[in-house]
């Protein structure tokens, strides 16, 4: 299924519609819209989200952000999630209480084909 690209960033940038599910669940939550960032190491879900599917805290850690700020200890959750056919169970989640988007990075990325058609402002995940 091909997505446009937001126009809400600017330049417009990558997104796709998912939902969320706890693990082995019928999805709670979505299609909400999640931006790709292929630069982010991991996947992070609105806290609002988090506590919406509650689901447990798996462990901790510490996460640094693209701006340079000092590491901030943040709970990892796991989830399910699903866009169109493709369900991803069980993935590593961190909870994100500082913003309100989803952001799928690379622990996503790397599980599935994507496509990202610049010139025509398209994504397209297989």
């Amino acid at each position: 299924m091909k997505t446009p690209y937001s126009h809400d960033y600017f330049p417009p940038a990558p997104v796709i519609m998912v939902s969320l599910a706890a693990p082995e669940q019928a999805p709670q939550i979505g299609p909400e819209p999640a931006l790709i960032d292929t630069g982010a190491d991991g996947t992070f879900v609105p806290t609002s989200f988090i506590e919406e599917l509650d689901v447990p805290v798996i462990y901790s850690t510490h996460v640094r952000s693209h701006l340079g700020e000092g590491l901030r200890r943040v709970a990892v959750h796991k989830v399910d999630i699903l866009c169109d056919a493709i369900r991803l169970p069980d993935v590593e989640v961190v909870s994100n209480d500082w913003d309100n988007e989803i952001i799928l990075g690379r622990n996503v990325l790397n599980k599935v084909q994507l496509l990202l058609n610049g010139p025509k402002q398209f994504t397209e995940l297989k």
